[in-house]
């Protein structure tokens, strides 16, 4: 296992490891509900109880990963995780019942007693603590103890206080204790930030280290890109931290100090199978949507054409992967302009927006106007709730966009992105992506630009499915659409 990988390999066996150990918690939890109703196991085996299992299982999983909790760096503060671990119980709880009462689930294969739902909820609480945050990191660090060659050696280039914040916080996971190893550069930042940046490269690679973790105060969101990008090109990974990641939601909570909110790039690039499935899954959960969602589709086009004159569809040259445009529609909410009156404004604001302007200013400056008489009724409710992309899964099914990815611009506002926001276009474009979730419209374009950027760098399966669900209560709420 090379010293490069070594970090990487650590992470993807103990999410793995926690994975199946969350299936045995569920399962264990089932078990001893139904003993402690019954005072006996024996009906559990021939398969009843399996749908529940299975239930309780794949949206434990689910919830859970979209918590963020099968990082290693979760091991720092397992008060967090178990304060987490409860909220995810309670959500699958109270899933479950919804469900089983709504759909009437068959009782050969799915518990109908109440009583052993709320038994099982304080079971998950319970068995969690216990296996998961308790005695899983000391499990876990024995198991891949011989498969380690030595500790992981992470360059930290902070002032001494930053430095003791991060040794307390490594100090108290069971895993980073053993594997972890961080090595103290206390050397202030030159006026040129590229000699700089070669200066920590050239520091890493005498001492043989491939991780660096950076204190930089003062930087911009470019900054901070070219130079995660810099070192990505040159196999190096990093953390940076700063104050200046607190004006997002999108930050690492748990290495996050008092004082600094922690941005990670610290994961590696999907293989080519993992690549495959994703365009496989997306394939089919793509043509599934668009079928389930044809009448609902259908009823929306009769809603925008009953409203105002002009087509159902906006559609629109976008850019996407390695720059090639290609047409994107949307439904329209806005009134039919024939005149592109519309687009002039779109591109004034734009060029407004890209000197600094937040996206959802209720100024007589802005485009994206709150009560805009531009905007039919109905377009309100379709931006609002993103259900104005609905026809855009059809650019997923075609291969032209993907479920998760920054949002694609319009030729225009090429003119405007600066060298490292053009690295967006290095993957596709998606229905979704961190800045809709994190940001949506209430960015400034550099901040949202960065969060685009962030997911060039961490993309992965799980970061995927993270984004996908987080979307859905974003649309149900209408936060930031508009």
């Amino acid at each position: 296992m090379g010293k490069l990988k070594q970090g990487v390999t650590l992470d993807r066996t103990f999410a793995l490891a926690a994975f199946v150990l969350d299936l045995v918690v569920v399962f264990v939890s089932l078990a001893f509900a139904h003993f402690l109703r019954f005072g006996e196991l024996s009906s559990i085996s021939g398969g009843h109880m399996l749908g529940t299992w299975a239930f309780y299982s794949l949206v434990f999983v689910l919830i859970a990963e979209m918590e963020g909790l099968y990082f290693t760096r979760t091991t720092v503060n397992r008060s967090m995780l178990a304060y987490r671990a409860v909220r995810v119980s309670l959500i699958v709880t109270v899933l479950y019942t919804v469900v089983m009462f709504l759909f009437r689930l068959p009782s050969d294969y799915f518990v109908q007693s109440r009583f052993i739902v709320v038994i099982l909820f304080f079971c998950l609480v319970a068995f969690y603590f216990l296996l998961r945050v308790v005695a899983f990191p000391y499990v876990f660090r024995l198991l891949i103890r011989p498969f380690m060659r030595g500790k992981v050696r992470v360059l930290v280039f902070a002032d001494e206080e930053h430095y003791r914040t991060l040794q307390a916080l490594c100090r108290k996971s069971p895993v980073y204790q053993w594997f972890l190893e961080l090595v103290h550069v206390e050397e202030k930042k030159g006026e040129n930030r590229e000699e700089w940046m070669k200066f920590l490269v050239e520091q890493a690679r005498d001492q043989g280290i491939n991780d660096l973790c950076i204190c930089d105060e003062g930087a911009l969101f470019e900054d901070f890109a070219r130079s995660a990008w810099s070192l990505h090109q040159q196999g190096i990974y990093v953390s940076f931290f700063s104050e200046i990641f607190v004006s997002f939601d999108y930050f690492d909570t748990w290495l996050s100090t008092r004082r600094r909110a922690a941005m990670i790039f610290f994961t590696g690039e999907m293989s080519r199978f993992e690549s495959i499935a994703c365009r496989v899954v997306e394939m089919v959960l793509t043509f599934a949507a668009l079928l389930l969602l044809l009448p609902f589709m259908l009823l929306i086009a009769l809603a925008i054409k009953l409203e105002s004159r002009g087509p159902v569809l906006f559609v629109q040259d976008r850019v996407g992967l390695d720059m090639e445009q290609f047409p994107f529609p949307k439904f329209r909410s806005m009134t039919h302009d024939p005149k592109e009156g519309h687009a002039k404004a779109h591109k004034e604001y734009f060029e407004k927006y890209a000197n600094g302007k937040a996206a959802d200013s209720e100024s007589n400056n802005g485009f994206k106007l709150k009560n805009n008489s531009r905007i039919t009724r109905v377009g309100k409710v379709l931006r609002r709730t993103s259900l104005d992309e609905l026809p855009q899964l059809w650019c997923v099914l075609t291969g032209k966009m993907s479920l998760v990815g920054p949002r694609p611009c319009i030729p225009y506002e090429l003119e405007h992105y600066k060298d490292w926001q053009k690295l967006r276009f290095t993957v596709k474009p998606g229905l979704t992506g961190i800045w809709q979730v994190y940001g949506r419209s209430r960015l400034p374009m550099d901040a949202a630009q960065f969060m685009d950027f962030c997911y060039v760098l961490n993309q992965s399966v799980g970061l995927n499915v993270r984004l996908i669900l987080k979307t859905v209560p974003i649309m149900l709420i209408g936060r930031g659409g508009l």
